[in-house]
Order: C-alpha cells, then sequence, then structure tokens
C-alpha cells in the first residue's frame, strides 16, 4: 500500500514538474514574441522614416493646376505652397500631402505605420493616408472623387475622408512630403480620436486591434512576471527616441514629454478612439435599425424557402455515392440556418447540399459584399494587396496580353494592383454587384459589365486574350458553365487564371468548420485540382502551370481564431436579422472577450507567418492557381 501511495505520488509530481515546465515554456514563448513584434515594429518605422523625403525648395511653375485643401487653424505659408505645386508638377504628381516636420509622436508614428513612403506612390492598394495638415490636389482629380473646393477649411476628419477618396482615384499618382517650415496644428492634433473613428468607422475597434492586443499581452504579462512586463513596458515607450533618433526629416516636438508618459497616454488615445467612434454610431442614422424591419419580414416567411432540393447525385460527376463532409451555421454573418457540404466518394467533388435558391443567395448574400459589408469587405481585398501582383505576374511566362477580363472583380482591386505589371492592357471586369460601378468610375477598369458571366459571354465572344477568375468559381452556381462561358470569351491560344480554395488541404481537416475558405453559406462549389484540370483539358485547353504554394494566403489560425473569438462574443453584436438590439451587459462582454482573446489573435497571426516557409512541404496552404490555354 505505501508503495502505491510513493508511486502516485512521485506520478503526480512529475506531472506538476512538467506542468510548470510547460508554462514555463509557453510563458517565454509569448516574452519573445513580444519583444520580437517591437524590435521588427521599429526597424520597419526607422526605416519608413528614412524614406520619407524632405520637400526642396523650388520656384513656383508657370502653369498651375493645383489647389491645397487646408484644415482648419493650418495655413501654408507661400514659399511652401509654390515648392509643393512645382514638385507636384516636376514628379508627375495628381495629390501631395504635405507633413509638419514637428508633427507629434502619436501621429507620426500612426503615419508610418499606415504609409511606406518608399512605396506609396507606386502602391495603387496602398489606402490614403496623410498628416492632415495640408494636402494638394489636382482639379481633375477633385472633381472625379467629387471633393468640393469652395466650402473653406475641412475640418481634420474631413481632410482625412479627402485624402482616401484621393488616392483611390489618383492611385499612381499620390505622395507625401515633408514640408519643412509647415508646423502642426493643435486643433489637427486634439481632434485625432475623431480622426481614428471616422477613417475607421464602426471598424475602429478592429482597426485598433494591433495595438489593443499588444498593451493587452503587456498588461496580462505583469502578472506573471512583474519585473519582465515593467521592463518591456519602459522599452515599449522607449521606443519614439529610438525611431526618431538622428532623423534628419522629422522631429517631433512632444518627443520626450511623450515617451516618458506613452504607457498612459496611448491606451488613453485608443479608448478615445473607440468611445469617439461609439459617439458617431449614435449621431448618424443606425444602419442596423434601418435594416432591421425587412429583415425581420423576410425571417418571418421562414427559412425553408431559401434552400433548393436536395441532390441524390453528384454535380460534377453524376455519382450517387454522396457523404457529409460539413455541417455548420453562417460563422460570419451569423445569419440563421444549418448548411449542409456532402463530398462525392467517387471523384471527391464538395457541394453544399441542399443549395441556396436565387431567394436564399440574395439573402446571404446581403450586407456582406455591399451595404453594411460594403466598407469592411473593400479593407480585407485592400489588405490582401500583396496577393495581387504575384497574380498579375504568373502570366508572364506565357503570354503579353493586349486585354483582360476579370470575372468576379468586386471593386476591381485585382485590376488596379496588375496595372503595374501590365500598364498597357486594357483591363475590364464583370460581377454581380453594384461594385463594378465604383471600380469603373475610379478607373481601375476600363469597362465594367454587371450581371451573369454565363448569360453575357456570348456577347464578348473571342474578345480576351486572357480571363481571369480569383476566387470565384467556387460562389459560382455551375462551375461547368463557367469554364464554357471563359472559353467563349477567349480568343484561341489566350489563357485562363483560376485560383480557388482547395478543397484537399489538411487545414480543411485540422480546423473544420473554423477553416475560413469553407465560408458557408456563400461558397457553393470545391473543385479539386485533378477535377478542374481534367474537365479543362475535356474542353480544349491546355494546362500549362498549377500552382499551390504561390496561392496560399497565409491566414489560416488567425481567422480560425477571429472567427472562432467573434463567435463566442456573438451574443454582444447589433445585427438587423437579430430580433433586437443587445443590452449594456452583453455589449460589454463581447467587447471584454474581444479585448482579452486580443493576444491570441497576435499569437495566431505570428504562427501563421511562421509556418509560411513550410506550407506546402507540410500540405499547409489553403487555395490552388491553375493557367490554362485555350487550343
Amino acid at each position: 500500500m505505501t508503495a502505491g501511495k510513493s508511486s502516485k505520488t512521485c506520478s503526480q509530481g512529475q506531472a506538476s514538474t512538467q506542468r510548470r515546465r510547460s508554462g514555463k515554456w509557453v510563458r517565454r514563448t509569448i516574452q519573445a514574441g513580444l519583444i520580437a513584434g517591437l524590435v521588427l515594429d521599429t526597424a520597419q518605422l526607422r526605416r519608413r522614416l528614412a524614406g520619407l523625403r524632405t520637400l526642396p525648395d523650388r520656384p513656383e511653375p508657370g502653369q498651375d493646376r493645383f489647389r491645397v485643401l487646408e484644415a482648419e487653424d493650418v495655413r501654408v505659408d507661400r514659399a511652401t505652397l509654390a515648392a509643393a505645386r512645382a514638385h507636384a508638377q516636376a514628379e508627375g504628381l495628381s495629390t501631395l500631402d504635405l507633413v509638419p516636420r514637428d508633427l507629434p509622436v502619436a501621429q507620426a508614428l500612426d503615419l508610418l505605420r499606415a504609409v511606406d513612403p518608399t512605396t506609396y506612390r507606386t502602391d495603387r492598394q496602398a489606402p490614403g493616408r496623410g498628416a492632415l495638415h495640408a494636402t494638394l490636389a489636382d482639379d481633375g482629380v477633385l472633381r472625379a472623387a467629387g471633393i468640393p473646393t469652395d466650402n473653406g477649411h475641412p475640418s481634420a476628419p474631413e481632410l482625412a475622408e479627402a485624402i482616401a477618396q484621393l488616392k483611390l482615384h489618383a492611385p499612381g499618382g499620390t505622395d507625401l512630403i515633408v514640408a519643412p517650415r509647415l508646423t502642426s496644428a493643435p486643433d489637427v492634433v486634439a481632434k485625432d480620436p475623431e480622426v481614428l473613428a471616422s477613417m475607421h468607422g464602426e471598424n475602429t475597434m478592429g482597426a485598433l486591434l494591433p495595438q489593443l492586443a499588444w498593451l493587452s499581452a503587456l498588461a496580462a504579462s505583469t502578472l506573471i512576471n512583474p519585473a519582465w512586463a515593467l521592463a518591456a513596458i519602459g522599452a515599449w515607450s522607449a521606443q519614439p527616441l529610438i525611431v526618431f533618433y538622428g532623423s534628419k526629416n522629422m522631429r517631433p516636438a512632444d518627443l520626450l514629454s511623450y515617451s516618458a508618459s506613452r504607457a498612459v497616454k496611448e491606451p488613453k488615445r485608443l479608448f478615445a478612439a473607440m468611445a469617439a467612434a461609439q459617439s458617431h454610431t449614435a449621431e448618424r442614422v443606425d444602419p442596423v435599425e434601418e435594416r432591421r424591419p425587412a429583415y425581420q419580414a423576410d425571417l418571418a416567411k421562414g427559412i425553408d424557402r431559401f434552400f433548393g432540393e436536395r441532390r441524390t447525385d453528384c454535380p460534377w460527376c453524376s455519382s450517387t455515392r454522396l457523404e457529409v463532409r460539413l455541417r455548420t451555421r453562417d460563422l460570419f454573418q451569423r445569419k440563421p440556418g444549418t448548411f449542409v457540404l456532402d463530398r462525392c466518394q467517387d471523384c471527391g467533388h464538395v457541394f453544399q447540399n441542399p443549395q441556396l435558391t436565387s431567394a436564399g443567395l440574395d439573402f446571404y448574400y446581403r450586407d456582406f459584399y455591399d451595404g453594411m459589408g460594403e466598407k469592411k469587405l473593400d479593407s480585407l481585398f485592400k489588405a490582401r494587396g500583396v496577393m495581387y501582383r504575384p497574380r498579375a505576374e504568373s502570366l508572364k511566362r506565357f503570354a503579353q496580353p493586349e486585354s483582360w477580363l476579370d470575372v468576379g472583380t468586386g471593386h476591381g482591386h485585382f485590376c488596379n494592383a496588375a496595372r503595374e505589371v501590365w500598364p498597357q492592357t486594357t483591363f475590364d471586369g464583370l460581377d454581380i454587384t453594384d461594385g463594378i460601378k465604383l471600380a469603373e468610375h475610379r478607373g481601375w477598369i476600363d469597362r465594367g459589365y454587371r450581371g451573369s458571366f454565363v448569360e453575357l459571354s456570348p456577347s464578348m465572344a473571342a474578345n480576351y486574350d486572357v480571363v481571369s477568375m480569383f476566387h470565384y468559381l467556387e460562389h459560382s452556381l455551375d462551375p461547368k458553365l463557367e469554364l464554357e462561358a471563359a472559353h467563349t470569351a477567349l480568343r484561341s491560344g489566350g489563357h485562363l487564371v483560376i485560383e480557388v480554395p482547395d478543397p484537399e488541404a489538411r487545414w480543411a481537416n485540422l480546423l473544420g468548420k473554423w477553416w475560413i475558405p469553407w465560408l458557408q453559406p456563400q461558397h457553393l462549389h470545391f473543385v479539386s485540382i485533378g477535377n478542374l484540370r481534367r474537365q479543362l483539358e475535356k474542353m480544349g485547353f491546355t494546362v500549362v502551370l498549377e500552382q499551390r504554394a504561390e496561392a496560399h494566403e497565409p491566414i489560416d489560425l488567425l481567422s480560425a481564431a477571429w472567427t472562432r473569438l467573434s463567435n463566442l462574443a456573438a451574443g454582444g453584436e447589433d445585427l438587423p436579422w437579430y430580433p433586437a438590439k443587445p443590452d449594456p451587459t452583453r455589449k460589454a462582454i463581447r467587447a471584454a472577450t474581444l479585448a482579452i482573446g486580443s493576444p491570441v489573435l497576435l499569437a495566431a497571426s505570428l504562427a501563421d507567418g511562421a509556418l509560411r516557409p513550410f506550407a506546402a512541404r507540410l500540405g499547409l496552404t489553403n487555395a490552388y492557381r491553375v493557367i490554362a490555354r485555350k487550343s
């Protein structure tokens, strides 16, 4: 008996020691990640600061097509204005933002995090950002962006919106520069929380999440290792001193005072921005309440009408050997309903069964890509800009296209970015949403088609050298008909470029319903690379390229963590398909849940980045790309 007890005690002691070691390893990993993040952030800020040019003195140009937008309490001196106009004309710019040399630390760091000065002009996907004091703009671009010039001095939030619009309408002709004689205005600085709130709108908390995650992680670490946490907070507070040390182009007036009190001032500033965003939401017409009656009327009729009849055979190969692959809810908008993905046991095709009807598609798409979701999705597509250029470059080995049709173009982000790679190519776009009009208005596409590709393709027979479908085919009602439409629109020898989620990806099994490419109920079909290749060859295409690693977006863990966290806090969300607003307690619980979970998101993002170099080798890619030539 004694020996048994001794053995049990020994076993418990070993388990306790193992838990302590594991806990210590986790703490050290988190601490190392936080320090590494701070070092990398500091290095990036210094690099970007070094790339920020200073406005040289130049005589005023003879011809002037520029107007200056000055914020309240800002006056640009004549010499600076003349030099700015001459610089913009010499550089072929449409818009030039003037940055005060003494811009305060918080605003200067925000600007450097938002803008890489070395690529800002050439990066057509970069969001328009500035110091919000004075911006020079071409008359024609001002008219195209719908920005009035005769209503006095705009407020800082209004100037922030104007700069964002100017960059959208002059994506390759917008830049910023330090104006040595321009000084920062106290009124502009004082409105910083309002600027952040108006810039990010309802997504203010999400936009500030990286900073909040960092601060939350530091605050949490004080409970585990106070000495280490205080040292880390000290290092973070000193970051501005390191960033601006020795800088010749920017010298923030409050560098010493802000650094000394950053641990207090920065959280206060971020919370003030979130409070301002909430206040703005309360003041304007509530889009949720505006939409709630229509949604409730739809739901009162029942949701069965949103689903078609359940198929008993595979839409790809007609086999009747089907099995349930996934059963899930709408994890993204959280609209009611249960959605089933079936898998064919013979060909491996995965498809939604029963599939949404046209009424169902209208209901579940509503306010996702447009309406309430338009701004958020637009920001997401901009953030994915790093993927657009490689997509365009993937064709370089095979063709020099004169005409390109992007199907499912949305707001035209891909076409806008692809112009950097193919400046002489005509880019047209097709989509079923209103976004196609916006893409055409901004000049991101040359011509926009709104409607069904299958129905419109006969009118564009043999018109294009390239047809692209980037994450479009999975949304289609019948992928084979879409491929036939592409075959029709292409000239002989033209190329079809397709990128879709990979249903054979390991992440699909590892993350289950939290794997974001499942995206129910929007994604209707998941075609394997083998099935797609065989179908294209059957139609008369020759597959010339297959890629997995190059099509991979390293967001699997981050998106799964965010989706899980957001659903945990769903009770505090105000959505028009919910019968009523959540009470203050539920809202507070949601905010607390997202704040507490923010370090998890940071860890997931770091893990995604760490796994990226090994993704192909480990089978952890999430998409594939195929290029096929029409024979």
